[in-house]
């Protein structure tokens, strides 16, 4: 939906957004770095993210479900609380990460994009292809020959629950060809 704003010296469209959320229902999102800055390589950064979305899981009740850090771009599975909270945690996260870069490591710029992409898991395969797309993604970008040679997801710890065989994505998976979420 696009609507007009007046401004001082001219008319501009702006995009109006709204983001449907279901009550009891995951959402995956995938937030991107600014102008794709690969700046999530980094062990620190990765760190300060995962610190962020802990300390905004404190404020903004939600229940992780899965994720993978890419040096440029994160997938991140989870279920808000209240369904109503889904954009609210995501700025916090993203403000929590800029605040840390700022204050903490004295880094002035911008860490990421205006937007963000998010897609409600509508039923069981669903969240499954969402799953394997999310573990898969270190595959998909060349970065490991396998999910469990990528430290920054949750795929270990999904393994060690018996969701994924030994061996499971050292090929794409056919529940996932096609999408193309990143």
């Amino acid at each position: 939906m696009i609507y007009i704003s007046a401004t001082t010296d001219s008319f501009k469209l702006m995009p109006r957004y709204r983001r449907y959320c279901l009550a009891g229902h995951p959402v995956f999102v995938t937030l991107v770095t600014h102008g794709r800055n690969p700046w999530l390589a980094d062990e620190a950064s990765v760190q300060i993210l995962l610190a962020s979305m802990r300390s905004v899981k404190a404020v903004y009740r939600y229940r992780h479900l899965a994720h993978v850090v890419l040096p440029d771009h994160f997938h991140w599975l989870f279920k808000p609380d209240d369904a109503a909270h889904l954009p609210k945690i995501v700025a916090a996260v993203k403000r929590e990460v800029t605040w840390r870069f700022k204050t903490v490591a004295g880094l002035p710029g911008s860490w990421w994009q205006n937007r963000f992409y998010d897609h409600i898991v509508r039923d069981q395969d669903d969240l499954t292809r969402h799953l394997d797309y999310i573990h898969f993604n270190p595959v998909k970008h060349g970065i490991a020959r396998n999910p469990g040679a990528y430290a920054h997801s949750s795929f270990h710890e999904w393994r060690r629950c018996g969701a994924y065989p030994e061996g499971w994505g050292a090929s794409e998976p056919p529940s996932i060809q096609g999408m193309d979420l990143d």
